[in-house]
């Protein structure tokens, strides 16, 4: 978890960093930034990528120790397209009240957010990915 925590919010880092530059200046959710929208890829490709490659890594670790089968891929990549749906309508939601409690917010801090948001998501959804048999 706290190795998806890390990769989530260095990619964060790196996404945030390509589309809205450094943090120097206050940023719109909605036009012309349009912060809000980007929780919804970040939600998504976070989820999906939790879900799917620690699981896909550690499936035939975590067959071993519970006793069972290893997982077929098809099941672990149907699941991990689910969480990604899941993860798109809290994105969306997230999103949505950021934009609605205020028109912008500080660059630095709006960075931080995006950091907190993908690594928290990363670390939740791969423990919850890693525990679902």
């Amino acid at each position: 978890m706290a190795l998806s925590a890390a990769i989530n919010a260095v990619f964060s880092l790196g996404f945030f960093l390509a589309v809205f530059g450094l943090p120097g200046r206050r940023l719109a959710w909605g036009w012309p930034d349009r912060l809000a929208i980007d929780f919804l890829p970040q939600a998504g490709m976070v989820a999906l990528m939790s879900a799917l490659v620690p699981v896909l890594v550690e499936r035939r670790a975590v067959a071993r120790a519970a006793g069972t089968a290893m997982r077929p891929v098809r099941a672990i990549v149907l699941a991990a397209l689910a969480y990604a749906l899941c993860a798109l309508a809290l994105g969306g939601i997230l999103g949505l009240a950021c934009a609605r409690l205020a028109q912008s917010i500080d660059g630095a801090a709006a960075l931080a957010l995006k950091l907190a948001f993908g690594a928290v998501l990363g670390a939740t959804i791969t423990r919850l990915a890693l525990r679902t048999r």
